[in-house]
C-alpha cells in the first residue's frame, strides 16, 4: 500500500508543478520496487518535463519492457527519444504503438516528425500521409505535409496543406505562420503579412511569427516596420539568432552599418554553425569597407559548408578587392568546377572578373536568375501597346554621383520628347548632389520608388503604361531584378550596368555592339543582342580638355620618366595582368606604374607582390580618390593607360580616352573583358586591342621605349576625339531610339524579340 500511496503523492506534486519533489519521490520508488511499471512511466514523463531526456528515454523503455502492451508508455518513449536525437529508438516505439493500435493516428504523425527532425524527408512525408489515411481530419499532419513541400520546392502545394489544416482548426497559430511562410516563399508578401498577423492575434507572444513578420516587411521595403518586428522576436527570446541576423540586413538596407554589424556578430555568437548568417555578415563587413574581416568571415562560412549560397564568389571577390592572391589559382579551379556542377550558387557579378568564359558566366546567371525568379503564375501578362508616344522606363539606383549618371545624363536630355517619354524609376537613396538634380530635370517624370517593393514598383509602371523598361542594373550592387521578374513592361532591356548575360527569361534585349559581342557569341548570352553600331556604351560629348593646372610631383609622380597608369578598381587586377604589368616595368627603365589606391591593404600587397616580382616598391605609385574633375585633369600627367584584362576599363577607359590618354587593352572573350577594345574603335584607336598577353606586353614596352611611336600614336588620339563616335551623345541617342522603336513594333505586331542590328548607314 505504501508503493500506492507514494504514487499518488507524486502524482499530487506533478499536478502542483513541484516536479524535483516528484522526480526524487519517484526515484526513490523505484529504487525500492525496481519492476513498479506505473511509477517508471510517470518518472519518465517527469524527467521529460524537467528536458532531462536522456534520463526519461532511460526510464520509459524500462516501463515499456515491463508493460509492453502500454500504449502510452510506448508513445511517450517515443516523444522523448525525439527530444533526445535518438532517431531509432523513436522509431523503434513508434512502431510497437502502430502494431498495438493500427488505428491510431498519433505514432504515425509523431514518426513524422521524428523523421523530418532527422532530416529524412520522404519517409516522414509517408508517415505523415499514413496519418491522415487513418484520421483525414488530423491538422498538424496537414500542415507538417506543407512544411515538407516547401522544403521540396513546392510553395503551391505547401499553400494548399497550410489552407486545409486551417479549414480544420482556423485558430491554430502555427498553422497561420506556416501558411505565411508558404505565401512568402511564392513572394506574395502582402499575403504572407496577413498571415502572421493572424498568427500573432491568437499567440502574441509567437516569437518565430513575429521574426517571419519581419521578414515579410523587409521584402515589402517596409523597413522601419520590418526592424520593430524584429526587435519584437528579440524581446520574446534575446537567444534567436534567425532575429537577430535577419535585423542586420534590414539595418544594413537602412545604411546603419555599425548597428547592423553588431546584429550580425550576436547571430554569429548564438549560432556559430550558421554558415549563412556568416555570409550575412561578411556582406556587412564589406559595405563598412572591412575587407579583411569580411573575409574571414566567408571562410568560415565555407568551412561551415562548402556550398552556402553565394559564398565561394563572395569570397574571391573580396580576396580581390585586397588583392590578397594567395591561393587565387585554387579559388578559381573551384569556382570552375563549382559553375560546371551547379553545386552552389554563385552570384554572376562576383565572376565576371575572372577567366571564366561567357558559356560559364552565362550558366552561372542562368542559375542565379532562376534562383529568385517568382513564381509564373505571379507575373503580369505582357499588355498591348497604346500606340501613343514610346514610354520608356529607366530604372536604377544610380541617379547621383555615379558613372552610370556620367555616362548617361546627356542621352536621357537629349531624348526626342516628339516620339518619347521618358521617366526613371530611382530605388536608391536620395541624395541633394547635383548629377541627382540633373536627372530629376532630364526626365519627363522622376519616381522615387525606393521605399516600393519589387511587385509595387513592377505594377506602378504597369500602370503608368510603360511600354521598355530598361534595366540600368543588372546584377550589380542594389540591383532589384525582381522588379523586371514581374514584368515592368512588355518589353525589358539589359543595358550598361551589368557587363554580361542576366540569364534571365524575363529581360528581352541586350543593349551591345559587335565588339563587346561578335555575332558568333551571341549564343552565350540569353538575352536578344542589340548591336549598336558604333559603342554599346553612351557617353557626354567631348569637349577639349582645360589647361593641366597640376604636375607630376603634385601626384608624387617622378618628373621624367614614361608614366603608365590603370584607374580601374583593385578587384579588377589579377594575378596575370600584374605579372605583365611587372614585365614591361622591367624592359621600359625609369618607367612608373600609377594605380588608384582603394584601400590600405591591397596597396600593402600589391608593393610587397611586385618586390617578389624583382621590381622596385618605388615603382608603384599610388592615387588617392578625388573629385570627378580633379581625377580627369590628373590623367594628363600619365602617359599610357594599361587596362586589365578579364574586367577591362568602361567609364575609366571612355576618361582616359576623353583626357587625350591613350589606353592600351587585350581583347578578351567575355562583354566586360572586350570594353575598351570597343571604346578604342569607337575612338579611332583600334591598333592598340590586341589579341594576347605578349602582344599586349610588347606595344606598352615599345610605347614607353620608342618616343617617336608614342608621339604618334598620342597625336593621333587627339586628333580623332573631336570627331569621335564614342563621344557622339546625339548620334548615340538617335541610334538607341531606333532599337527601341525596332523592340516596340515586333512586340505591337505580336512578334517575339529577334536580335536587332543597326547599321552606321541608317543614320
Amino acid at each position: 500500500m505504501r508503493g500506492a500511496a507514494s504514487l499518488d503523492e507524486a502524482l499530487l506534486l506533478c499536478r502542483q508543478g513541484r516536479l524535483a519533489e516528484a522526480r526524487k519521490m519517484l526515484e526513490r520508488l523505484v529504487a525500492a520496487t525496481p519492476r513498479h511499471a506505473e511509477a517508471l512511466h510517470l518518472l519518465g514523463l517527469v524527467h521529460g518535463r524537467l528536458g532531462r531526456h536522456r534520463d526519461a528515454v532511460a526510464a520509459l523503455r524500462k516501463a515499456v519492457d515491463l508493460a509492453p502492451m502500454n500504449v502510452e508508455a510506448a508513445l511517450q518513449l517515443g516523444d522523448c527519444a525525439v527530444q533526445a536525437g535518438d532517431t531509432d529508438t523513436a522509431t523503434a516505439a513508434y512502431d510497437r504503438v502502430a502494431r498495438l493500435a493500427p488505428n491510431d493516428p498519433r505514432p504515425h504523425y509523431n514518426m513524422g516528425v521524428a523523421l523530418m527532425r532527422a532530416g529524412r524527408s520522404d519517409a516522414a512525408a509517408a508517415s505523415f500521409e499514413q496519418a491522415l489515411a487513418i484520421e483525414p481530419t488530423l491538422a498538424q499532419a496537414h500542415s507538417a505535409l506543407g512544411s515538407l513541400r516547401i522544403d521540396a520546392g513546392d510553395a503551391p502545394g505547401a499553400v494548399a496543406l497550410h489552407r486545409r489544416a486551417l479549414e480544420i482548426d482556423a485558430v491554430h497559430p502555427e498553422f497561420h505562420n506556416n501558411l505565411g511562410v508558404a505565401l512568402d516563399k511564392l513572394q506574395r508578401h502582402e499575403q504572407a503579412l496577413a498571415s502572421f498577423d493572424r498568427a500573432l492575434a491568437l499567440a502574441p507572444s509567437y516569437v518565430e511569427a513575429w521574426s517571419n513578420r519581419g521578414i515579410a516587411l523587409h521584402e515589402l521595403q517596409r523597413l522601419d516596420m520590418a526592424l520593430a518586428s524584429f526587435d519584437r522576436a528579440i524581446a520574446l527570446d534575446a537567444s534567436d539568432a534567425d532575429a537577430w541576423s535577419n535585423r542586420g540586413l534590414v539595418l544594413q538596407d537602412m545604411h546603419r552599418l555599425d548597428d547592423a554589424l553588431r546584429s550580425h556578430e550576436r547571430a554569429t555568437s548564438l549560432r556559430p554553425g550558421d554558415a549563412q548568417a556568416w555570409v550575412r555578415r561578411a556582406g556587412t563587413e564589406n559595405a563598412m569597407k572591412r575587407h579583411v574581416a569580411a573575409l574571414a568571415a566567408l571562410d568560415k562560412a565555407l568551412s561551415i559548408d562548402a556550398n552556402v549560397a553565394e559564398a565561394l564568389g563572395a569570397r574571391l571577390h573580396t580576396a580581390m578587392l585586397l588583392c590578397d592572391w594567395r591561393g587565387h589559382a585554387e579559388s578559381l579551379d573551384r569556382l570552375r568546377r563549382t559553375a560546371d556542377s551547379g553545386a552552389a550558387l554563385i552570384h554572376p557579378f562576383a565572376v565576371l572578373a575572372t577567366p571564366l568564359g561567357p558559356e560559364q558566366q552565362r550558366r552561372i546567371a542562368e542559375r542565379y536568375a532562376a534562383a529568385m525568379a517568382p513564381p509564373t503564375d505571379d507575373v503580369a501578362p505582357a499588355w498591348p501597346a497604346d500606340g501613343t508616344r514610346i514610354r520608356i522606363g529607366y530604372f536604377s539606383a544610380d541617379f547621383r554621383d555615379h558613372p552610370m549618371m556620367v555616362l548617361m545624363a546627356e542621352q536621357f536630355e537629349l531624348h526626342d520628347r516628339s516620339r518619347f517619354e521618358v521617366v526613371a524609376f530611382s530605388f536608391g537613396a536620395a541624395s541633394e548632389s547635383a548629377q541627382r538634380q540633373r536627372a530629376v530635370a532630364a526626365f519627363d517624370r522622376f519616381i522615387d520608388v525606393g521605399d516600393r517593393s519589387d511587385a509595387d514598383i513592377a505594377a506602378l509602371s504597369r500602370s503608368l503604361h510603360i511600354d521598355i523598361a530598361v534595366d540600368l542594373m543588372g546584377y550589380t550592387e542594389h540591383a532589384r531584378p525582381g522588379i523586371f521578374a514581374r514584368r515592368a513592361a512588355a518589353v525589358q532591356v539589359n543595358m550598361l550596368g551589368f557587363a554580361g548575360t542576366l540569364g534571365a527569361p524575363w529581360m528581352d534585349y541586350l543593349i551591345a555592339d559587335a565588339v563587346v559581342v561578335p555575332e558568333p557569341a551571341r549564343h552565350h548570352y540569353s538575352e536578344q543582342v542589340v548591336t549598336m553600331p558604333h559603342s554599346y556604351m553612351p557617353n557626354g560629348a567631348w569637349q577639349a580638355p582645360p589647361a593641366a593646372t597640376v604636375q607630376r610631383s603634385d601626384a608624387g609622380l617622378p618628373d621624367g620618366g614614361f608614366v603608365f597608369c590603370c584607374f580601374n578598381n583593385s578587384w579588377k587586377i589579377t594575378p596575370d595582368v600584374f605579372d605583365a604589368w611587372m614585365r614591361v616595368l622591367g624592359r621600359a627603365p625609369g618607367s612608373v606604374l600609377w594605380l588608384l589606391q582603394t584601400n590600405d591593404v591591397a596597396k600593402a600587397n600589391l608593393l610587397r607582390e611586385a618586390q617578389a616580382r624583382g621590381i622596385d616598391a618605388g615603382r608603384l605609385v599610388f592615387a588617392r580618390r578625388a573629385g570627378r574633375e580633379q581625377h580627369l585633369q590628373r590623367h594628363g600627367l600619365a602617359d599610357l593607360f594599361l587596362d586589365t584584362f578579364h574586367y577591362g576599363a568602361h567609364t575609366t577607359a571612355s576618361d582616359a580616352l576623353r583626357m587625350g590618354l591613350p589606353v592600351l587593352t587585350r581583347t578578351g572573350e567575355t562583354f566586360a573583358s572586350r570594353v575598351a577594345t570597343s571604346s578604342n574603335a569607337a575612338t579611332g584607336m583600334a591598333e592598340l586591342a590586341v589579341a594576347d598577353a605578349p602582344a599586349y606586353e610588347s606595344l606598352a614596352v615599345e610605347l614607353a621605349t620608342m618616343p617617336s611611336l608614342f608621339a604618334a600614336t598620342k597625336s593621333r588620339l587627339a586628333m580623332q576625339l573631336p570627331g569621335a563616335r564614342l563621344f557622339d551623345v546625339r548620334h548615340y541617342t538617335r541610334d538607341l531610339e531606333r532599337a527601341f522603336v525596332a523592340m516596340h513594333e515586333r512586340h505591337r505586331a505580336g512578334l517575339a524579340p529577334e536580335a536587332i542590328t543597326l547599321a552606321a548607314g541608317d543614320e
